[in-house]
């Protein structure tokens, strides 16, 4: 096996904007270990991209049930060799008041969008850092600039990604690897429930495909961005949030209204 090709692991690979990353990434210059907690799905996608990619092995694991994932890192790394990057796709989502959220969704969006990045980073470093080069690379989302209602947990999630990636980035320079964060908008995806669908229709919302998503994705990697937002007017909304938040509460107020009338 050529060695000078990438090693990429993508978790939620199966899922809509995590399958549509393995499907960009997938040529001779790289090896793929796609992980989801669905063994058939992952098959599924393995086969659909063995003849394009150097490698593809596939990792079936309930990411979200387990705080160690030192072995996981382990097993990629025995099957491939080194990991060069990172992709953190996985996550999960509700559209929901807060005071009507269950506690065990609350803890669910928790663990899958922050602690699991997190630990990853942390499983996957030591060898990253010994080689001096790799990539992390974490999907967060625009509701990590920008808090909406209906969606308090998912924005404190992506919120604490952003953070996390910015902190990390810091943390590493000068050491080699490097951390890119990616902030899609509002995605077409499974991961949407159909109240989010009527909800993001009924305020046009600007809506990407799972794979424009993934084409900025690899863009960002290829090209070696710290950080990239999806969509134009995404975009000014997150610098004007940034400096001038209790102008945007004005600003958002209807369109909050207007999108907690179609809140599960």
């Amino acid at each position: 096996m050529d060695r000078d090709t990438r090693h990429i692991l993508i978790t939620g690979a199966s899922g809509g904007i995590g399958a549509a990353v393995t499907l960009a990434l997938a040529d001779q210059s790289t090896r793929l270990t796609l992980v989801a907690r669905d063994p058939s799905r992952l098959q599924a996608l393995a086969r659909q991209v063995e003849t394009k990619a150097a490698a593809v092995n596939v990792l079936a694991v309930d990411l979200s049930a387990t705080a160690h994932f030192e072995p996981l890192i382990a097993a990629a790394v025995a099957a491939q060799g080194p990991i060069d990057v990172l992709v953190n796709c996985a996550g999960v989502n509700a559209f929901k008041r807060l005071a009507e959220t269950e506690p065990e969704i609350v803890a669910a969006i928790v663990a899958t969008n922050i602690l699991v990045p997190m630990l990853l980073s942390r499983a996957v470093l030591p060898q990253m850092l010994e080689r001096q080069r790799g990539r992390i690379v974490n999907i967060g989302s625009v509701m990590g600039g920008v808090g909406f209602a209906g969606f308090s947990a998912y924005c404190a999630s992506k919120f604490a990604v952003r953070g996390f990636s910015e902190s990390l980035r810091r943390e590493l320079n000068g050491s080699g690897v490097a951390v890119t964060y990616v902030a899609p908008r509002y995605t077409r995806t499974a991961l949407n429930s159909p109240q989010m669908d009527r909800m993001a229709k009924a305020v046009k919302m600007n809506m990407d495909s799972p794979e424009a998503v993934a084409r900025a994705i690899v863009l960002a990697i290829n090209g070696g961005k710290a950080e990239h937002a999806i969509g134009f007017v995404e975009r000014l909304l997150l610098r004007i949030n940034a400096l001038f938040p209790r102008l945007v509460d004005g600003a958002l107020a209807s369109l909050n209204k207007r999108m907690l009338e179609h809140a599960e």
